[in-house]
């Protein structure tokens, strides 16, 4: 398999044409795009809510089967909250195994203990290693940024936390965000015999949303759904039809006067966060090969009287419904007779500025 670059598309939409195969079936790229792009940017890690206040420590694993990044989410006596590598500055043993209340951290192998900054404060027979505890002696800690119910981290972020959040943030100020609630009911994990990428490629444009989900057709106006490029995602915006509950922006809003149906927004590279008048969806995109992926979703509820209802209203059937077009795509990647295709320039503008986005991030010097 050749190993050329496969992302080579053309900056002008109207020119380009969508990524080789190769980008999709080559275990080099699959393992490129773990260290060049998702080590390098941000993603959930966990709900605010499973961390319990003053002196609390629990062991989560960032990104699981991409990353595989063991960390732990401390809050301390004061209430501040901090993501610390889990892995013992001395042979390396996992610190954190299990959650709970905690005054200190201890590695269960040889005793070193940390206190809830991380920082190394005792290790026994060390009393004549010079130097010791140095900094690199301390738990290193992770790039983490809270928001409502969700915290996400970057080993090494490329980029300020608000310069990815902050425009979805922004705009979507006035709902009630911090009051949602984890639904474990309405959440879970599944696998989808695909590439990442193509997942989330049918994620970013509603042009399929008429031939592919037909109950979904009659609660989004088509004509109106449109999508926004930002610096590091892109958010989409189908408007209501019908009586359905809808979000009502207020005066001054970017879409005061309309009624929203539901807002869809990827955080590049794989988070995506949907929007209903009931609350909000996440969906966590985690690469485990070339041909499978794994999806985190979870669900999170401000008014559960509206669920049911309108864009938001089924998603159990929408994912299965997506599942099955990406799947397809999947099992001809290979085809012999496969040319690579072009964009639409009114419905694949977020597909277009995925595919730039990821060339960047693949091809930068600096990775």
């Amino acid at each position: 398999m050749s190993h050329a670059d496969p992302l080579d598309v053309d900056e002008d939409l109207l020119k380009a044409r969508t990524p080789k195969p190769d980008f999709y079936l080559d275990p080099l790229w699959h393992r490129r795009v773990v260290e060049r792009v998702f080590a390098r940017t941000w993603h959930w890690l966990a709900d605010a809510e499973s961390v319990a206040p003053a002196a609390f420590a629990r062991p989560v694993t960032l990104a699981p089967g991409s990353l595989s990044e063991p960390l732990v989410l401390v809050r301390d006596e004061h209430d501040h909250l901090r993501a610390l590598s889990n892995v013992c500055t001395h042979r390396g043993a996992l610190v954190c195994e299990a959650p709970g209340h905690v005054k200190r951290l201890r590695c269960p192998y040889h005793g070193r203990r940390f206190d809830l900054g991380g920082h190394c404060t005792a290790m026994p027979e060390f009393e004549e290693v010079e130097g010791f505890p140095s900094p690199v002696d301390h738990l290193a800690r992770v790039a983490l940024a809270e928001r409502g119910p969700l915290l996400f981290a970057s080993l090494a972020p490329e980029h300020e936390f608000d310069a990815w959040f902050g425009v979805l943030a922004a705009r979507l100020a006035h709902l009630p965000i911090a009051r949602a609630r984890y639904d474990a009911s309405r959440s879970r994990d599944f696998e989808v015999e695909a590439h990442w990428a193509l997942y989330c490629e049918n994620y970013l444009e509603g042009f399929h949303i008429p031939f592919v989900h037909p109950a979904l057709a009659k609660a989004v106006d088509y004509a109106s759904y449109r999508t926004e490029l930002h610096p590091y995602g892109s958010l989409q915006i189908g408007e209501a039809l019908g009586e359905d509950p809808a979000i009502v922006p207020p005066e001054g809003a970017p879409d005061e006067g309309r009624r929203i149906a539901g807002y869809y927004a990827l955080l590049f590279p794989a988070t995506m966060l949907n929007v209903y008048p009931w609350g909000l969806s996440l969906n966590a995109v985690q690469p485990l090969s070339p041909t499978r992926t794994r999806v985190r979703f979870r669900s999170y509820v401000w008014d559960p009287e509206l669920l049911g209802q309108g864009a938001g209203g089924d998603l159990a059937r929408v994912e299965f419904e997506d599942e099955h077009v990406v799947r397809s795509v999947q099992t001809a990647l290979a085809a012999r007779l496969r040319p690579r295709g072009r964009y639409s320039p009114t419905r694949e503008t977020g597909v277009h500025h995925f595919h730039r986005l990821l060339a960047r991030f693949l091809t930068d010097a600096r990775a």
